[in-house]
């Protein structure tokens, strides 16, 4: 007699009862049989530690420090592309890969009801990133500063290499995870898939463009290398990697956590298809503009920039995040909101950039175009981050999920500072006077970093669960 297949994820979720550690969602619970409180997986901690040390110090520090010498030079071209491209490596390895890593290592197999393949390789793989990140970060920060010598170079490509060796086997393990499995390929494996495929073609390319930017002839050849493949490659990066990886994630964690409506299968293949065609064809029709040097072929962005937002719309309206919450936490829900909130913004800032432009009278913004990014890379991807590691984690330690607080302070602080700096880098086009103050942005956003993850730190590497009827908080109390 035919039997259904027994799937885990449409088993109803129960509700956490209050003094006793939430229940991880299904899917993330081990395969086996439960272990104590401090054993339920580990994996995931040693990449959440380094991602916070990351974002706290060449992440967020170092950008606030960039940003508050944009503003004494009142121009956003008055420090060096090395730096800057240092710092945003840090924040796309070092923040956002990092955590890819540590949540598909302890999360996904889960998710295909499967042990993970070669985990003897998770140390070296940990090692390697980190190891490739210190160097790139060094070398590419070195140059920023005038340091003389091959070794900066050397550093930096180095690093990249390792970090790319070890993206490779990352997605490798994966993979095989999968096939192993025998799990049917629904979307949320689709989704990861794809942001697996972005994440291992932004280190290619982002190794080449190191090598290009590092060994320029002179100043005219680096800044041709800038305009034309620094765009694509954030492109593969937040609209690939990031935004594939975020969205995909949330089709099946949402609805588990917060009770909001799954998108239809076909509507999230339909979406998976627009936004990982129009990330190809944005990449491509960018890099043929500047190839031929026509400003026509500038107007062929509208099309793949549509099709990233229809497919981030069909993939998200479902959840109707603007109603609320069917099962809101107060913690984390508040985040995920505002996130996708963000990422709205950005989106329509995006559409609306040749609008800007002949409004401005600019041929090219560097502030609008970084207020851009900063919209779907704080507003929306850490913000993301910070919201679902917060629900996250406590559960994968055994600890009640309440325990952070309510995390009110970071949220408004982070979204404060995010819309300062959108809207005053924004002004910076039209008066000088806000260069002055757009520094303050990155301090409000700093400060919100710091409180959750010092938070985080303390759930991560804190006592396991608390005896019954004890619930004490063990890391933000409630503002």
């Amino acid at each position: 007699m035919h039997r259904p297949r027994f799937r885990p994820h449409l088993r109803p979720r129960p509700e956490p009862v209050s003094g006793r550690a939430a229940a991880v969602p299904v899917e993330l619970s081990t395969v086996r049989p439960e272990a104590p409180p401090g054993r339920r997986g580990s994996v995931h901690v040693p990449f959440f530690t380094a991602a916070v040390v990351s974002v706290l110090t060449v992440g967020a520090s170092w950008g606030v420090l960039i940003l508050w010498r944009i503003g004494f030079g009142e121009r956003f071209t008055g420090v060096s592309v090395h730096e800057i491209n240092a710092h945003g490596y840090a924040q796309i390895t070092g923040w956002v890969g990092l955590f890819i890593m540590g949540f598909g290592y302890q999360a996904f197999p889960r998710l295909w009801r499967t042990a993970l393949a070669g985990p003897r390789l998770v140390p070296a793989v940990l090692a390697a990133t980190l190891s490739g990140l210190v160097m790139a970060v060094t070398g590419m920060g070195a140059a920023g500063y005038r340091a003389e010598g091959a070794w900066a170079v050397a550093a930096a490509l180095a690093g990249n290499a390792l970090v790319l060796a070890a993206s490779l086997v990352f997605a490798a393990q994966l993979l095989v995870t999968y096939l192993r499995s025998g799990d049917p390929m629904r979307p949320v494996t689709a989704f990861i898939g794809s942001a697996l495929f972005w994440f291992v073609a932004q280190a290619v390319f982002g190794l080449w463009h190191t090598w290009m930017t590092m060994t320029a002839a002179d100043r005219a050849d680096l800044l041709w290398y800038i305009a034309t493949y620094q765009a694509p490659l954030r492109d593969m990066q937040i609209h690939g990697m990031a935004l594939l990886m975020v969205l995909g994630l949330s089709s099946h964690l949402l609805p588990q956590m917060f009770g909001v409506p799954r998108t239809p299968e076909r509507r999230a293949r339909t979406a998976l298809l627009l936004i990982n065609a129009g990330v190809v064809i944005e990449v491509a029709v960018f890099i043929a503009y500047r190839w031929a040097d026509d400003h026509r072929l500038a107007a062929l962005l509208m099309p793949p920039w549509l099709m990233i937002a229809g497919g981030v719309a069909a993939m998200a309206l479902p959840w109707r995040l603007w109603r609320g919450l069917p099962r809101n936490d107060h913690r984390s829900g508040k985040f995920v909101r505002a996130a996708y909130g963000w990422l709205v913004l950005s989106l329509v800032m995006l559409l609306l950039m040749p609008v800007y432009r002949l409004v401005s009278g600019l041929a090219f913004s560097h502030a609008y175009y970084g207020a851009i990014r900063h919209a779907i890379t704080v507003g929306f991807v850490s913000m993301m981050i910070m919201g679902i590691a917060a629900r996250v984690a406590p559960a994968l330690r055994g600890i009640h999920s309440g325990t952070p607080g309510s995390l009110t302070g970071p949220f408004v602080l982070i979204n404060v500072g995010c819309a300062l700096r959108v809207s005053l880098q924004t002004l910076t086009d039209w008066h000088p006077f806000f260069f002055a103050v757009v520094g303050v942005s990155g301090l409000l956003e700093l400060a919100a970093l710091v409180w959750w993850g010092t938070g985080l730190l303390r759930i991560l590497h804190g006592p396991s669960a608390p005896g019954p009827g004890v619930s004490r908080p063990v890391v933000l109390r409630p503002v």
